[in-house]
């Protein structure tokens, strides 16, 4: 049928138009228009659907990142489905999945023999994102360089926007409702949003970062007076949020990008010299006069540890931040042998509850009866190391382990100096909060340092 000659073509009264439609040429050159379109379709829809994403990670919705999250991975398969034939892109088969798939089937194990079986679920949940995180970006080969700087630019300006809705609401309070000035710092600076002031800031780090490494390779964000106020802004934002090792990591990364720009002899330097030099002066000043957040670090300084190894303790006993996660080793290592759970844990389900024991068997405050007030009941480990031994034994400590290496491995492998910084401060985060307890932190721990690793993909 396709091939009727011009005269035959005529004998039969085709039209022209319909004889140039039949030819196979014409077959193929639309097949490819049509293939090309829905490739276009499904890579828009699949940003969309990122950038819905990670707008209700900064906002804090947190049933639309977990619904997003989930319509990102259906698509990513689709996509590659489509593409290669495949339901996943053979990248998917790599150590880092591995590594967290292996700590989310260790959070099944115990649904089997639980006596509180809605409880365990509930921590299975949670943990689902252990392996829906890295499935959902390495099953489908879609971010790379291009896309990974269009994600960052949105969340960047996201971040700028909401950091100015809560000084804006904490400005009402102060003004209208006469808060103390409290109101401008650390938990109570996010409160409206739902958000951890800390879990924010590093949100918060995470774009001022990229904002470093942008300016010192000279591409600004609509121009170079608006990303050098984004930078500045977003250290008074660090600084409000009050999260001391955020704080730390900050200072210590404009000191090095201050430092490798001196080094570099291009006309771009000005931005990252003039903002580094700025931030180190107003963080030095802050840290080293009375105010919110100078007190926040000589806190850590002021208190006797010998107060952990106490017995017993008194209701008002107060702890700081370094003597109460000292305690937690010592109710941790006690929980163990008292359970000779050293191999398998306690069970997710049952480690608040036997944290709890120790609060209230210790005499730390529980909070007044009647009221929301619990005192020290449902604070975890606070340490997601001591968190994965008591929850699952030596067995989750080297599952947790594995993670970090991979994390560690994957860095190294891509050499990005946002990616060090970045994962550097989440493992030294492990150690002061159980990352991996919450939604938000499992998003940040996960998510973020595999986005990252894309900024340098072609």
């Amino acid at each position: 049928m396709f091939h009727i000659s011009r005269q035959r073509q005529k004998h039969l009264g085709t039209p022209d138009y319909l004889f140039e439609a039949l030819t196979p040429n014409r077959i193929l050159k639309t097949g490819i228009v049509r293939m090309t379109e829905k490739k276009n379709l499904i890579n828009c829809l699949l940003l969309l659907l990122y950038g819905c994403f990670l707008a209700s990670v900064v906002c804090g919705f947190r049933a639309i990142s977990s619904i997003s999250i989930g319509l990102v991975l259906m698509t990513a398969i689709i996509k590659n489905r489509m593409e290669t034939g495949s339901w996943l892109h053979p990248a998917a088969r790599n150590r880092y999945v591995l590594a967290c798939s292996l700590f989310f089937l260790l959070q099944l194990i115990p649904l089997a023999f639980s006596d509180n079986f809605m409880a365990a679920w509930k921590h299975v949940q949670v943990k689902s994102a252990l392996l829906f995180l890295p499935l959902s970006v390495y099953c489908c080969p879609f971010i790379n360089k291009t896309r990974f700087r269009l994600l960052m630019t949105a969340t960047v300006f996201m971040l700028a926007l909401l950091l100015s809705w809560c000084l804006g609401v904490s400005f009402i309070k102060y003004q209208l409702h006469h808060a103390g000035t409290g109101i401008f710092f650390y938990h109570e600076l996010v409160a409206n949003l739902g958000h951890h002031a800390v879990q924010y800031a590093v949100l918060v780090y995470a774009g001022l970062i990229w904002l470093l490494q942008s300016g010192y390779e000279g591409r600004y964000l609509l121009n170079r007076n608006i990303h050098l106020l984004l930078m500045g802004y977003f250290i008074a934002g660090i600084l409000l949020l009050s999260s001391k090792l955020v704080i730390l990591f900050m200072v210590g990364s404009l000191a090095y990008y201050l430092f490798i720009t001196l080094k570099k002899n291009t006309n771009s330097w000005q931005v990252v010299f003039v903002i580094t030099i700025a931030g180190l002066l107003i963080s030095s000043i802050i840290l080293l006069t009375t105010n919110p957040i100078s007190r926040r670090f000589n806190e850590i300084m002021q208190g006797n540890m010998a107060l952990v190894q106490q017995t017993s303790f008194n209701p008002g006993d107060y702890f700081n931040g370094v003597q109460f996660r000292l305690l937690q080793w010592r109710f941790v290592k006690e929980i163990l042998q008292e359970n000779r759970a050293w191999i398998t844990g306690v069970s997710p389900a049952k480690a608040q509850s036997f944290l709890d024991q120790k609060y209230a068997a210790t005499h730390m405050y529980t909070g007044v009866a009647g009221t929301n007030d619990r005192g020290f009941l449902g604070y975890n480990t606070h340490n997601q190391f001591l968190e994965s031994l008591l929850q699952s034994g030596l067995i989750g400590l080297f599952c947790f382990l594995f993670i970090c290496f991979e994390t560690v491995r994957l860095t190294v492998r891509k050499n990005s100096r946002m990616l060090y910084a970045f994962v550097l401060l989440l493992l030294v985060y492990c150690f002061s909060e159980s990352v991996l307890e919450t939604q938000y932190g499992l998003i940040i721990f996960i998510f973020f340092p595999l986005l990252f690793s894309f900024a340098k993909a072609q």
